[in-house]
């Protein structure tokens, strides 16, 4: 069936990275799975994504702007937290919540 799932921190602080296309049939992006890969610029998120996970792309500075799919159900606490170079979000028509942390934490 191809690849459903990205894991935990599985590619956190790859600085070199500058794009990421994820296949058709992902369904799940782990928490942290790209954290501090400040060298990302573009991301293709595949139809079918339905979660994101908590700080999946935090500090990824060089991000400018994300389009997520149709039917993305889930996107967690500070998943682009600290994408200061982000200008742009295009969201589906059906999301309909944002988690959010404690008001604390900022």
């Amino acid at each position: 069936k191809g690849l459903t799932s990205i894991g935990i921190a599985a590619f956190a602080g790859c600085t070199g990275l500058a794009s990421v296309t994820f296949p058709e049939g992902l369904t799940t992006i782990g928490g942290h799975a790209f954290s501090s890969c400040t060298g990302l610029t573009s991301v293709t998120f595949p139809e079918g994504l339905t979660s994101i996970g908590e700080a999946a792309f935090g500090e990824c500075s060089g991000l400018t702007s994300v389009t997520f799919p149709e039917g993305l159900s889930s996107i967690g606490v500070n998943a682009f937290r600290g994408c200061t170079g982000l200008t742009s979000m295009t969201f589906p028509e059906a999301y309909t919540e944002l988690s959010s942390s404690d008001e604390d934490d900022y």
